[in-house]
């Protein structure tokens, strides 16, 4: 069948740019129209079943102590530091048909999430860097409560269900590679580990709001988690090499704030996968073999811990209490503590 790739990319897949009609078309959604938006969504992805995201994040807070069984338990282990302490300020999530094609008016959506920069961990220097994408005071006042999100997400269709397809961009090197150095604060080159892995961070995120507890401490049970909440998805960054010619996924989004990848991007990323050959795409939501993870074996008074023991201790009893009770709320005051990488709770805009 015929698809509409982006115009960005040349090639014999390449067609004629997007009309008027057919360009990107962003919703922002706040706390106000957040079920009317959903229930929208809900309608919509029975045909337009193809998903893509991104997200915006408070930047990394934490790092994790060894000692570690490899790359991909250290990068795990970052991931899962930073979730379990901040929360997502901004999810963005974009449909396509089977055939690339988007609906008529909206087709992708910005979901703007409560958070207060006095109260929740956040680096200072990442909301300076996000220019106008954060109105700070109206995430406040205005914003989505993240248990709510959950409550609807769960209900709208678009998790737990083998008819949904979702196309994100895992990360610009495999998880279980040492990455490339990361971006401290006040320090030049790199990439944040959230960058690297956005794709990642990006599911991640969104198992937090659908579960309310904090992520599974190995690898192998988050990408359980993964299996039964998204079960058919595609890691776009495996393909790259059957992209027709265009501006590289890696080179710079000169439409982000933050001047992230274009991988950053899950518009970028859902119209890349449909520039894909159609024998590609065919066969890019087959399972793929991942090598067995390595069980660490670690006694609990060996496990990892934040390097702010203060913070880890919050969390340990927001985790267990959560599961007692069932309570977002409970898990939530973990985030309260302040991590030792150079973040901390920022006192304003």
């Amino acid at each position: 069948m015929n698809h509409k790739p982006d115009a960005g990319y040349a090639g014999n897949h390449a067609k004629k740019a997007p009309s008027k009609r057919q360009e990107r078309k962003f919703l922002d959604v706040w706390e106000n129209n957040l079920e009317e938006e959903i229930e929208r969504i809900r309608d919509l992805v029975e045909t337009f079943n193809h998903l893509s995201m991104d997200t915006l994040l408070p930047g990394i807070v934490a790092r994790p102590t060894g000692p570690f069984a490899d790359y991909g338990d250290y990068n795990y282990q970052t991931l899962k530091s930073n979730v379990d302490l901040t929360r997502a300020l901004q999810i963005s999530l974009t449909i396509r048909d089977e055939n690339g094609v988007r609906p008529e008016g909206i087709s992708s959506w910005r979901f703007n999430f409560a958070f207060d920069v006095g109260r929740d961990l956040v680096g200072q220097e990442h909301i300076d860097s996000s220019g106008n994408l954060l109105d700070v005071s109206r995430h406040s006042s205005q914003g989505i409560n993240a248990s709510q999100f959950g409550e609807l997400l769960m209900s709208s269709g678009l998790v737990l269900n083998d008819e949904v397809k979702w196309v994100v961009y895992c990360g610009s090197c495999k998880f279980t590679d040492r990455a490339p150095e990361e971006k401290l604060p006040g320090r030049a080159g790199g990439e944040a580990s959230s960058t690297t892995f956005c794709g990642w961070y990006n599911y991640a995120y969104l198992l937090q709001f659908l579960t309310s507890q904090p992520l599974p401490e190995e690898v192998r049970g988050f990408r359980e988690s993964l299996d039964l909440f998204f079960p058919i998805r595609c890691d776009l960054a495996l393909f790259v090499q059957h992209l027709p010619p265009g501006p590289p996924l890696n080179s710079r989004d000169p439409m982000d704030a933050l001047r992230r990848p274009l991988f950053c991007s899950g518009q970028h990323v859902i119209e890349a996968f449909f520039c894909l050959p159609d024998a590609v795409r065919e066969t890019a939501f087959d399972p793929v073999e991942d090598p067995p993870p390595v069980e660490t074996r670690r006694s609990d008074k060996h496990r990892r811990r934040h390097e702010d023991s203060g913070a880890k201790k919050k969390r340990d009893v927001a985790a267990s209490a959560g599961a007692a009770s069932g309570s977002s709320a409970v898990a939530r005051a973990a985030r309260g503590g302040v991590a030792s990488s150079g973040m901390a709770k920022t006192g304003g805009g």
